[in-house]
């Protein structure tokens, strides 16, 4: 890549939403390390030697067809385009550091699935690409996946991304009630009379640093008037003698 944050638009559509498994292949050839890794909420490739090969598995062996003139590959179809037809992942935020030579994706994932033909699934993910440069191109060498429990439930089963989210906010609230239980209890309270000893010693700074500019600004205008009066008192001077 030569301007990461300009090309990885093209080169997702390729990898992520394309339909043929040989534009798939050679985008991860071209683009990919030799020891590249990979890393998503339910399965990892660690980086090394092959490591661009067994990503390539992942992406097509359990996914597209290697060939579609091998009769044995007929039955590798990628899993994703069995339960949704139409697949669309759509980048809508990326994020290029150069120092660190990461890119961050905003990614938000579309799926139709076969089986749940009223019920929509999509779900968001956070991509983080590990780059390094070689030959004055920059390439893929880790690629890291982050999805919430509820977007990893609800990609191929909608229903239980609600059932999930409903049962953080119980969690949360439980939380919440253990928190004030505990603050009742002296363990991590605040305690009031810190508090606004606390907030009077911040008064008081406040209230001496603008007594402190409202001296300087009336020293400033009385030294001010102290000289406009004796520049009239020589002038007049002047004029007597005269």
């Amino acid at each position: 890549m030569e301007n990461p944050a300009k090309d990885i638009h093209k080169i997702f559509n390729l990898i992520d939403c394309a339909h043929s498994p040989e534009l798939q292949k050679a985008a991860i050839e071209k683009y990919f390390l030799p020891d590249a890794g990979l890393k998503y909420p339910v399965f990892q490739v660690e980086r090394g030697p092959g490591g661009r090969d067994r990503i390539l598995k992942l992406y097509q062996y359990a996914g597209f067809q290697l060939s579609t003139h091998d009769p044995l590959s007929e039955s590798r179809v990628r899993w994703l385009h069995i339960v949704s037809p139409k697949t669309k992942g759509v980048i809508t935020h990326v994020v290029y550091d150069k120092s660190s030579h990461a890119l961050l994706l905003d990614v938000t994932q579309h799926l139709d699935l076969i089986y749940l033909p009223f019920w929509k699934s999509t779900s968001r993910m956070l991509t983080r690409l590990s780059l390094e440069k070689h030959g004055g191109l920059q390439y893929i060498a880790f690629q890291e996946d982050f999805m919430h429990p509820d977007d990893l439930a609800g990609l191929l089963l909608p229903p239980m991304k609600t059932v999930l989210q409903t049962l953080l906010w119980m969690v949360a609230i439980f939380l919440t009630v253990l928190a004030m239980v505990a603050q009742f209890l002296g363990i991590f309270a605040v305690r009031k009379r810190r508090e606004d000893d606390i907030k009077g010693r911040r008064r008081e700074r406040r209230r001496k640093n603008k007594n402190g500019t409202d001296t300087m600004v009336s020293d400033g205008t009385m030294q001010e008037e102290n000289g406009k009066g004796k520049e009239d008192g020589q002038k007049e001077g002047v004029v007597a003698r005269n």
